[in-house]
């Protein structure tokens, strides 16, 4: 439980990290600077980690989308307020000047962006699991802390140096220290518990054995990477800083001249048709009745294709909202009735066999729900039916069992139920 915890606090802390740097980096190219100085900028920056742990808890847990867009409204409201109140508190003089103006719209964007972020994954990932029930679980940027990232703050960096801002260098240097440590220990929690789940054999040994061997060698090497890092942390007052937009200031632009127009015939002055000058300058002939009626009726069905197939994508995607999880968070699966059975029931209908085969898909579709019921994840291709019902918790039910019995007559027939009974054992003449 603590290790799910740290990576849920470190997912938190890499949005965070990422999403606090894009005020410093705007602040940056017209030379604006927080009275305040740096650091406070900074803390102001760092109110995206309430959209994004907002939005993440509604994300997982509603299932309505009109409560979820609710939710996002409020979180839109209270983020205008809490911005706005952070700049009358770092010193607001009741009018808001540029610099405080792009802070507020810009924390109001990111929020705004992380809401249609997270309500994108959910809908990308139950329509991943609809059509590759056996795929990996979809997991988006905002959930996935990686050393690889650090190239972002590292690009941000070199961004500062070239155009002479201090603050943004700053904020990118020592963000990208945080976020080493961050992927670092997310990492950890990560190769911990898949070592955990693969290895059988390290059930004998104690947790905290593991935990104090994996964590010792981690914290070795988070000692050697910080020393590592202290001669740029002492020499960041160093820097040696440009501006790129000084470099082209003594450059002069050469004037256009235009020269002649090489033989080809000038256009009136009121200007023509291109159709009058491909045909020697005659009117252009008026498109009959019938013509422009086919045009329009092309063009009408064209905007009904377009419209159907919008409303469609936004019924299939509140769908898919709506489907991914239940009132308690908790992912679920249909359990699909079988299109063969559908298509046999649909020819003895016509033969004239309706009665038998309704009992059989009755007595199926019972089975389906009692085991829906107590189960939510869908059952794999390769269990059985008494594994289905062992991993259902129902192996020991005395209704489940007369169930079973009924369920394995209609699946294999009786005779084949009597060479394999419920119990999965081989009737032998002994």
């Amino acid at each position: 439980m603590t290790r799910e915890r740290g990576s849920k606090i470190m997912e938190y802390l890499h949005a965070t990290l990422f999403f606090a740097m894009f005020v410093p980096l705007v602040y940056a190219v017209p030379e604006w600077s927080d009275p305040g100085g740096t650091g406070a900028l900074y803390l102001k920056c760092l109110l995206i980690a309430v959209p994004i742990i907002v939005t993440e808890r509604a994300a997982g847990k509603v299932r309505s989308v009109v409560l979820y867009f609710l939710i996002s409204i409020l979180l839109l409201a209270g983020m205008a307020g809490a911005t706005g109140a952070a700049v009358f508190l770092a010193g607001g003089k009741g009018v808001l000047e540029g610099y405080e103006i792009c802070y507020c719209v810009l924390m109001l964007a990111e929020t705004f962006f992380v809401i249609v972020k997270r309500f994108a994954d959910r809908v990308s990932a139950a329509k991943r699991k609809r059509e590759e029930p056996l795929a990996a679980r979809y997991v988006s940027f905002l959930e996935h802390p990686t050393l690889s990232l650090v190239w972002y703050f590292v690009v941000l960096y070199l961004l500062g140096l070239l155009l002479n801002a201090q603050p943004l260098c700053d904020t990118a240097f020592y963000s990208a220290i945080a976020y080493t440590f961050l992927a670092l220990f997310y990492e950890y929690f990560g190769a911990t518990g898949a070592y955990l789940e693969m290895n059988r054999r390290t059930r004998g040994i104690p947790r905290r054995r593991l935990y104090g061997v994996s964590f010792s060698m981690l914290l070795i090497f988070a000692v050697l990477l910080s020393a590592g890092m202290l001669p740029a942390a002492l020499l960041a007052g160093q820097r040696q800083y440009t501006d790129i937009r000084e470099w082209f200031d003594g450059v002069e632009i050469m004037p256009y001249e235009y020269e002649a127009d090489n033989g080809f015939p000038l256009p009136p002055a009121g200007g023509a048709d291109w159709m009058e000058l491909l045909d020697d300058g005659k009117p252009a002939p008026e498109p009959s009745k019938i013509a422009m009626a086919v045009l329009w009726g092309i063009g009408a069905v064209c905007a009904l294709t377009f419209l159907c197939g919008v409303v469609m994508l936004i019924r299939q995607i509140l769908r898919d909202f709506r489907d991914s999880s239940d009132e308690n968070g908790d992912r679920i699966e249909d359990i699909e009735e079988d299109q063969g059975l559908r298509q046999r029931e649909s020819i003895a209908g016509r033969r004239g066999r309706r009665g038998v085969d309704s009992e059989a898909e009755r007595i199926r579709r019972r089975y389906r729900q009692m085991i829906q019921k107590h189960r939510k994840e869908r059952p794999a291709p390769h269990e059985s039916p008494a594994e289905i019902e062992e991993n259902a918790g129902l192996i020991n039910d005395e209704q489940m069992q007369q169930l079973h019995r009924r369920y394995e007559e209609v699946r294999y027939g009786k005779r084949k139920n009597e060479e394999y009974p419920a119990n999965g054992l081989h009737k032998t003449g002994n």
